[in-house]
């Protein structure tokens, strides 16, 4: 196709598509669904997202906030000892986690997939499976993948 190559392949469309399209990497041809959009599935996605966003939301003001909230108040009083200062950490530790798996959940597996759902983008793979790395080199080359992808195509050279 004569509007793949460069510079008739940099216009106005081409570029914001770029820039909603759930990549950090600029190509050519992007890779594109075969099918069109999916009504129920962007339904399942939005309905996901919400429950997601509602349990961080309560993790975060039910168990996370108070916890924050008293350690500052101690701190501030002058109250704060290192049993305080750890059992405050111990507190917050499973709800952090919680958080952040959530939020990874949100991001990349929900966020990312609506995007491309509704840009139509192929690529669906924005991350693997990080959870089961033995190696912290390995780990950061597997969690985010759009990320990887950049940098190695960008600073790796």
């Amino acid at each position: 196709d004569a509007k793949l190559v460069y510079p008739q392949n940099l216009t106005l469309a081409n570029l914001y598509y770029f820039w909603f399209a759930p990549t950090l990497t600029y190509q050519i041809a992007f890779p594109k669904a075969k099918h069109g959009v999916r009504p129920l599935y962007v339904a399942g996605l939005l309905l996901r997202l919400s429950i997601t966003a509602a349990l961080i939301v309560f993790l975060v003001k039910q168990t996370i906030n108070p916890t924050v909230t008293k350690l500052v108040s101690e701190i501030q009083d002058g109250n704060v000892n290192p049993v305080i200062a750890a059992e405050s950490l111990v507190k917050l530790a499973i709800p952090n986690t919680y958080v952040w798996l959530l939020i990874f959940y949100f991001y990349f597996h929900l966020f990312l997939n609506l995007l491309a759902e509704l840009l139509c983008f192929g690529d669906r793979v924005f991350y693997k499976d990080w959870w089961n790395c033995t190696e912290v080199g390995s780990y950061w080359r597997l969690w985010n993948l759009p990320v990887h992808f950049w940098l190695i195509s960008h600073l790796y050279m």
